[in-house]
Parts: C-alpha cells; sequence; structure tokens
C-alpha cells in the first residue's frame, strides 16, 4: 500500500502546479482573445479546485483515523 505522505505530498504538488501554471497563463496570455488559453487556464483552475477538495478530504480521514 502507498504511503499516506506520498498521496498527500502527491496532490498537493500538483495542485499548486496547476493554480500556478493558470495564473502564469492567465497574466502572461492574451485569454480574452485566444480561446484555447482561456480554455488551458479553466481547466487548469478546475484541477487546482479539485486538489482542494482532495486535500481536505485527505487531511479529514488523517484526523479521523489517527
Amino acid at each position: 500500500m502507498i504511503p499516506f505522505h506520498l498521496i498527500f505530498l502527491t496532490v498537493l504538488a500538483m495542485t499548486v502546479l496547476s493554480g500556478a501554471a493558470a495564473t502564469v497563463v492567465a497574466f502572461l496570455g492574451d485569454t480574452r482573445s485566444n480561446r484555447a488559453q482561456r480554455r488551458l487556464v479553466e481547466i487548469l483552475c478546475q484541477i487546482a479546485l479539485l486538489g482542494a477538495g482532495a486535500i481536505i478530504a485527505l487531511l479529514a480521514r488523517a484526523v479521523n483515523a489517527g
């Protein structure tokens, strides 16, 4: 079985990186006229929000299990 801290750190890294990538693309790209960049930012934001939910669920499970 995979250790809890490895799963948690992986989810945390993916969440932070997708949020950071969405921020960089939104600031540096032309998201008003480029639909592909706007869609990329939307998808990266969805991944970051899903990751935030997963982090909360993992922390709740860790608190309840210990």
